[in-house]
């Protein structure tokens, strides 16, 4: 049903395949062209690019040389996907694949385009969900006049106006302060959406990882790296380091909540393209590594039940995987239909210290008032 929307992998690709060595990903992931599969529940991640055939030769060659390391899961790299006749013709290739695939619970890892996609794949996502969270790693923050098409610097702005969207949240991390004006600050703000500055990140790293275990889909722009990470003289010299970058990465692999994650704004440079394969690298190991929280498990967790002014608040701390829940018990309240939210060890301190913290106050906004 797929094959359709994707061109077959150019002789350099398969010349290169069989030179890896057998430990590497390339030789094993099955790669549309080459290998016979059908899509199934088996398949925990599909890959697939935007990007041109040289661009996805380097990032090709670089991520099928990475170690399979001890991974348990299958992969598919479905190569690159065909252009249509018109934008709206490969909106509509794109929404399909992330559709088919999403449906047999595969997360998807798109290479290339940029922030625009994000609304392509929210109307991919809407119908089989009730709301959408969002998080966007990028130094502009994407709020513009939504009346032009989308794009880079808007995107965000159509997604907020846009009434079938089902955005419920979103977070911005990583962006810059001198890059965006003080207005659009404001206004993401006082939306109750989450702003992360790479100033923010740095200081409390961590706190960003309850967002990430929460999201649907995630936005990663390669420009939100240091400009000599990429070698791309055209974007700021500050920004993420190599290491931030695959850590985030890796919390976005872990999220059994993560749906898409796409990577765009990609450089044709070679170190680009070299940071990418490892970021994805380290998407996919965090998928490895995920861990489901069963709630019914009680022998699974701690329970900290806290009292602050009024507000009944009982904290989850899984014992096999550290991370922390936070639930609203007063059932005398308006119910909301994600009672148990992820949260941090820090949000549990600042709870004893009879202090709600934003994270909890944004999420739970209809109880806690």
């Amino acid at each position: 049903m797929l094959d359709q929307y994707f061109t077959e992998p150019s002789q350099k690709i398969l010349e290169f395949r069989n030179t890896v060595e057998t430990s590497t990903i390339g030789r094993n992931i099955k790669i549309f062209g080459i290998d016979n599969f059908e899509i199934n529940k088996d398949y925990s991640v599909a890959i697939f690019s935007l990007n041109g055939d040289q661009e996805s030769e380097k990032f090709r060659e670089l991520f099928y040389s990475f170690s399979y390391s001890s991974w348990k899961i299958k992969i598919i790299d479905f190569g690159i996907l065909k252009r249509g006749y018109s934008e709206t013709d490969t909106k509509f290739a794109i929404e399909q694949i992330i559709d088919r695939l999403s449906s047999f619970g595969i997360l998807v890892i798109c290479v290339g385009g940029n922030s625009a996609l994000t609304n392509t794949v929210c109307d991919a996502l809407k119908d089989n969900f009730d709301y959408l969270n969002i998080v966007s790693v990028d130094k502009l923050i994407g709020i513009n006049d939504h009346k032009n098409s989308i794009d880079n610097n808007n995107y965000l702005s159509h997604l907020i106006t846009n009434d079938n969207s089902k955005l419920n949240f979103f977070c911005n991390i990583g962006y810059l302060r001198h890059l965006n004006q003080i207005e659009k600050i404001d206004l993401v703000k006082k939306i109750n959406f989450d702003l992360f500055s790479l100033g923010d990140l740095r200081s409390n790293f961590d706190e960003v990882e309850p967002i990430l275990r929460d999201a649907n889909i995630l936005n990663f722009s390669l420009e939100s790296l240091q400009s000599n990470i990429i070698n791309f003289k055209l974007t700021s010299p500050n920004g993420l380091s190599a290491h931030e970058a695959c850590k985030l990465s890796r919390y976005a692999g872990l999220s059994s909540s993560m749906k898409v994650v796409m990577f765009g704004n990609v450089k044709s440079t070679l170190e680009c393209n070299y940071i990418l394969s490892e970021i994805v690298w380290y998407t996919i190991e965090g998928y490895n590594n995920r861990h489901m929280d069963d709630f019914s498990k009680d022998h699974d967790f701690n329970y900290y039940n806290i009292e602050v002014d009024g507000h009944n608040l009982r904290f989850y701390q899984n014992k096999i995987s550290n991370r922390w829940w936070v639930e609203y018990v007063d059932k005398l309240m308006v119910s909301y239909k994600k009672d148990i939210i992820p949260c941090s060890k820090n949000d549990y301190k600042l709870a004893q210290s009879s202090i709600i913290s934003d994270r909890i106050i944004k999420r739970l906004k209809n109880k806690i008032i």
